[in-house]
């Protein structure tokens, strides 16, 4: 199957171009100015539209295995799709974890099987999430997976996740943190004049940071990789850029709820549960640092952190719920509001969601629109609008705090592996 994009904007990590790309197969066989229609089996007229890089979230909970009801591998690829995300990291807080050779294998197995969208399963840290015993690394690299985690809990002891750097560096395998230091995090959402007033258990602000300041304290000592995941407060951008002067190897993501929400707009919204997530909505001062950071580069990615769950899960007090919001099918229209806003640009935007994701993984042939690369490609309307609603999300939970919000920029086409796999 050859398929030519014919007339778009390209826009790479550090440039766009006008250009046309013929697709044969899995693989861009082609970029050039003038490409003949001849030479392809379908052509997408897409004057006027631009084509980024697939795009790669290294931060999905998909539910799989034990809580389809939330989400599955196909219902999450088709989000996936949707959202533009061509290969998607699938974290291992499930039931059971993804701590062992066989759950891996099996997630890879059927999401290559499904064919939307290329998933990899992390494996865990620790064996059931429990942080007392290591994880086998060795199987789970075997299985498929490309990173470890304990998402959802930080590993307590200082020790064990020293193991842990110099295990994953043994199997180049990237440890993703989720740095939190659970004393200090025993509430709903973050300690403000918001959460006294109404007498909300709060979360300190630096309940991040200080568990930041020793992953990258035990990173430098292991010479090891290290990712830090969902960034939401300025003091850990401070300790991150510091760490990065001094040439220690980390990189971090932040979402897009962390750089278009803050804590105010709990209280505006009445206190749905929809705005409640972990780490916590932070401050206007979090929002405009986290704005700044992703410009600098100082944040490498733009992950979703998308967290399924069911309507009633949600439906209860904002005490009561559960933490987490799905961010899939909406993480690239929140990062294109930056680029109107001109806080970003498009290149910028390029190299969080696609261009840096692919080499933090080392994925070598994504991330980028080359000629003998693999074909993953998003094109996106930038003049067009869409509006949430619930009829429209893919994904089998709703809980968004963007319903209602009319939203820049509309993926048209994503194409994974040379087959269109979305099409609007």
């Amino acid at each position: 199957m050859k398929i030519l994009i014919k007339g778009a904007t390209l826009v790479h990590h550090d440039r766009t171009e006008k250009k046309d790309i013929l697709v044969k197969d899995s693989t861009i066989a082609k970029v050039s100015k003038k490409i003949s229609s001849q030479e392809a089996d379908e052509v997408i007229r897409a004057s006027g539209k631009f084509v980024f890089a697939g795009f790669i979230d290294m931060h999905t909970h998909l539910r799989t295995p034990g809580r389809e009801d939330e989400e599955t591998l196909l219902s999450g690829a088709l989000a996936a799709a949707k959202g533009g995300f061509t290969t998607i990291l699938c974290m291992p807080n499930t039931t059971p974890p993804i701590d062992n050779y066989e759950i891996a294998f099996w997630i890879r197995k059927v999401s290559q099987n499904i064919g939307i969208v290329d998933i990899y399963p992390v494996g865990t840290i620790t064996k059931e999430r429990k942080g007392k015993e290591l994880a086998e690394f060795g199987y789970l690299k075997e299985a498929g997976c490309l990173a470890v985690s304990d998402d959802g809990d930080p590993v307590a002891s200082s020790l064990l996740l020293r193991r842990a750097l110099e295990y994953a560096k043994m199997y180049n395998l990237l440890l993703i943190s989720h740095a939190e230091e659970k004393s200090l995090a025993a509430g709903v959402m973050l300690e403000s004049d918001i959460s006294a007033k109404w007498g909300m258990p709060a979360i300190a602000e630096v309940a991040e940071s200080v568990a930041v300041a020793r992953e990258i304290e035990l990173a430098y000592f292991t010479a090891s990789r290290l990712h830090l995941a969902h960034i939401s407060r300025r003091r850990s951008l401070r300790l991150i850029e510091c760490a990065k002067k001094d040439k220690i190897g980390i990189s971090c993501e932040t979402c897009p709820h962390y750089f278009s929400l803050s804590v105010k707009d709990i209280e505006r919204n009445n206190f749905h549960a929809n705005f409640k997530v972990n780490p916590p909505l932070g401050t206007e001062d979090d929002k405009q640092a986290i704005r700044k950071a992703l410009k600098s580069g100082v944040i490498d990615c733009i992950a979703t952190d998308h967290a399924p769950h069911s309507f009633l899960e949600k439906e209860k007090s904002f005490q009561e719920a559960s933490f987490g919001m799905i961010g899939l099918e909406f993480a690239f229209s929140l990062s294109y509001q930056l680029v109107k806003e001109k806080v970003l640009s498009l290149e910028v935007i390029a190299d969080r969601l696609s261009y840096r994701p692919a080499k933090i993984l080392g994925l070598e042939e994504r991330g980028e629109i080359r000629e003998g690369l693999r074909a993953d490609l998003v094109i996106v309307d930038l003049e067009k609008e869409w509006v949430v609603d619930k009829e429209s999300i893919v994904s089998r939970s709703k809980n968004t705090p963007f319903l209602g919000r009319k939203l820049p920029g509309v993926v048209e086409y994503t194409i994974s592996g040379g087959k269109i796999v979305y099409k609007k």
